[in-house]
């Protein structure tokens, strides 16, 4: 059976529905109906233009990654990255290597830093209250020799805790916008790979 220009179009858009706003569909849907049109005046075949374009699973693959990819870097958010890494995934099996392992590493090396900070920021207080009660006289297990170097050591973990975690804020948000660059040149090299088949 030959596959046509509606065939096609019909993919597109089952593909794409509910993933995108319908007027940037029907945007890309109109560039297809254009590419087929041109085509044709050319003297090809719809099937030759089918072919020609790519299959449409691909091409509807290709155009979700780079809509969630922009999307993720306009508007900022742990859920628009995810679907971002999503859509890039479905480009193809080795990005499970080349996209997912990374993103899963950098995320778990933000969350590690956020809790240890967390935890310095919290162990802080504690180790102050602890000096405090030496210095009142009241006796209490502690590895500092002086109840005073407990209130230094206090206020050097407290202050190193902060530091963490409002780091760790600036370092997701560096992350995030590799990540972005990361996902835009994985999609970029994916799309020269197959349009060099």
């Amino acid at each position: 059976m030959a596959q046509t220009e509606q065939d096609y179009l019909g993919v597109l858009r089952s593909g794409l529905d509910g993933k995108m706003p319908k007027e940037e569909i029907d945007d890309i849907l109109s560039d297809y109906v254009e590419h087929f049109r041109i085509g044709k005046a050319e003297g090809r075949t719809e099937e030759e233009l089918y072919h020609a374009l790519g299959a449409p699973e691909d091409v509807t693959r290709e155009i979700k990654a780079t809509y969630m990819v922009s999307r993720a870097e306009q508007t900022r958010s742990c859920s628009n990255i995810w679907h971002a890494i999503m859509a890039t995934l479905g480009l193809g099996l080795f990005n499970l290597v080349f996209v997912l392992v990374p993103f899963i590493i950098l995320a778990v090396l933000v969350a590690v830093v956020f809790v240890v900070g967390c935890l310095f920021a919290v162990l802080g207080p504690v180790s102050f209250i602890i000096a405090l009660l030496q210095i009142l006289g009241i006796p209490f297990i502690s590895f500092w020799l002086w109840p005073v170097a407990g209130v230094f050591f206090a206020i050097g973990i407290t202050s190193l805790g902060l530091l963490l975690v409002i780091s760790d804020m600036y370092l997701a948000h560096f992350f995030y916008h590799l990540g972005i660059r990361y996902l835009k040149w994985n999609i970029r090299v994916i799309k020269g790979t197959e349009a060099s088949i």
